[in-house]
């Protein structure tokens, strides 16, 4: 039976999982494929080593439509499991490591796994699960027997057929706000997302990538594992992610690309000043910035020399390089076009398209199939309200300009309504973080008087904190009044995920804080128009 893809009018090489790894064990043999935590392996050895498994596993009963769960840090054992259960047609699910109790227990329901690979702590975590669901799930540990007994030879792997469009792995999103929703992609996304890294980043086999994205998120695998290997590189990829020894590590790998998204990138420019920033061979990295200030990247080219590919996407969409602001084509401020992989659009609530330079919701569809989520995992409801109207509804908000560059402007979940008005938080972020002693600043809906939220700033100053009164003229200097905050409270930390260290909102807006410092108690509830002249006023004074 045909199951030809075509990429631009040419067929893709690969359509699964299974055959990108065999054919590559093939091409490059003994040559070093990856460094994960240290253990070296080559094309050949995951190759290998994974049909044991597959093998294995089959003798187990897995097989087809089954699932195999993980629960680990980056670890050789993941790629083998993962690679293993794919070519004994099962389905790999790889948790979030910080996963334990409710969220725990609810994932691998939701999965419905027959088996969970994991390590010492992660047992610890199952044993606390109820006893059903120990029962219904058997454990594997990485340190024990039977997992040895995995990696070893028991026969030709199974004669299993992966098509393009059979579901490969379950990514579970969120878990830190409500329960972790599961997206089931299909071989082919994950196979084209080692195609769109290579096209946006201009990647080659001479090229070595650095990482320490975790391997239970899109980022880590696509970016980690599948890009390296679709492209001939050598990856080195580290257990976790540590800001003051980053450096050194690129330096020691010899890497040409890496991968600092988000908050990494932010704590990266936080470091002191090294030799080390510019004595490494990086010549571009992948961003995805844009709910961080935008000094945070400008910072981090000028200190460090390396230019920032701008990506967008979701582990719906088959992962962050849905689009890309190519340096070749770069716009300002843009996370790019989907350059022929997809089209997006923006949309108002009726998911009408809106003209260029409106803001609206941004919707995505693939033009290649088997690219996008097949949906979310037992949840057919989820799926639907995903899907409408036959585009994929993102959460986000956007604009677009004429020329069908993408602007992101922020999370649908971290906008707030003030007195009829829609309120973006990372925009009054943005402002605040770059007065010189603010360090980071997180922006929420304070229940207001009248309805609806006012707004609340929490800020982590640096060095002693600053005036009040000073922080509303500088938020006045660049937002329209009704935007700045009326609520200021300083804090030392926020709460943050235990992966990628991004703070959880849904915890921040929770906390039964009111010892803040109130506006409208200073000066009375102006108008914005009074509001400015009050502030900006010379005579105003107080904090």
């Amino acid at each position: 039976m045909n199951d030809t893809i075509l990429i631009r009018g040419k067929p893709a090489p690969w359509v699964s999982v299974p055959a990108l790894i065999r054919d590559k064990a093939r091409q490059h043999g003994d040559k070093i494929f990856a460094t994960i935590d240290g253990r070296e392996l080559s094309y050949q050895q995951i190759d290998t080593l994974s049909d044991n498994v597959a093998t294995n596993l089959t003798r187990l009963g897995i097989g087809p439509n089954d699932c195999v769960a993980s629960l680990l840090g980056n670890s050789a054992e993941q790629v083998f499991g993962w690679f293993g259960t794919n070519k004994a047609g099962a389905i790999w699910a790889p948790m979030n490591a910080g996963l334990t109790g409710d969220d725990l227990a609810h994932t691998l329901r939701n999965s419905g796994a027959r088996l969970l690979i994991t390590d010492a702590e992660g047992a610890t975590k199952f044993a606390a699960l109820p006893q059903g669901l120990q029962i219904s799930v058997r454990l594997c540990l990485i340190e024990s027997a039977e997992f040895t007994a995995f990696l070893a030879y028991a026969g030709a792997p199974p004669d299993t057929v992966n098509r393009a469009g059979d579901p490969a792995i379950i990514l579970y999103t969120g878990g830190t706000t409500g329960l972790p929703k599961g997206v089931v992609l299909p071989h082919f996304a994950i196979v084209a997302s080692g195609y769109r890294y290579g096209e946006t980043l201009m990647a080659t086999s001479a090229d070595r990538h650095y990482t320490s994205l975790p391997m239970f998120h899109a980022s880590g695998i696509e970016l980690g594992i599948v890009a390296p290997l679709v492209n001939d590189m050598t990856v080195v990829m580290d257990r976790r992610f540590s800001a003051s020894n980053y450096w050194q590590r690129v330096v020691e790998t010899g890497a040409t690309i890496i991968d600092p998204i988000s908050t990494m990138m932010s704590a990266l420019v936080q470091q002191p000043p090294s030799p080390l920033d510019r004595q490494h061979k990086v010549r571009i990295t992948s961003g995805v910035n844009a709910q961080i200030p935008p000094s945070v990247p400008e910072e981090f080219t000028r200190r460090f020399g390396i230019p920032i590919v701008e990506i967008y996407g979701s582990s719906e969409t088959g992962g962050a390089m849905a689009t890309g602001n190519r340096l070749d084509s770069a716009v300002p401020g843009s996370v790019g076009k989907p350059h022929g992989w997809s089209q997006v659009a923006i949309v108002d609530d009726n998911d009408c398209e809106v003209s260029p330079g409106v803001q609206g919701n941004i919707v995505l569809r693939p033009t290649v199939p088997f690219t996008f989520m097949l949906g979310y995992q037992s949840d057919p409801e989820g799926t639907r309200k995903a899907w409408r109207n036959l585009w994929f509804h993102s959460g986000d908000f956007g604009r677009m300009d004429a020329d069908g560059n993408l602007f992101f402007l922020g999370r649908q979940a971290h906008w707030l309504r003030r007195r009829g008005e829609n309120i973006s938080a990372y925009e009054i972020e943005a402002v605040l973080t770059r007065h010189p002693n603010v360090r980071e600043a997180i922006i929420t809906g304070f229940p207001a008087e009248l309805g609806e939220e006012d707004v609340k700033a929490w800020i982590i100053p640096e060095g002693p904190p600053p005036a009040e009164l000073d922080l509303i003229r500088w938020c006045l200097a660049s937002l329209a009044a009704f935007k700045v905050p009326r609520f200021i409270a300083f804090v030392e930390d926020f709460p943050r995920s235990a992966t990628k260290r991004e703070v959880e909102r849904a915890k921040v807006k929770q906390w039964d804080r009111t010892d803040h410092w109130d506006r409208e108690k200073m000066l009375g509830r102006l108008s914005p128009q009074d509001l400015a002249k009050a502030v900006l006023d010379p005579g105003s004074s107080g904090s």
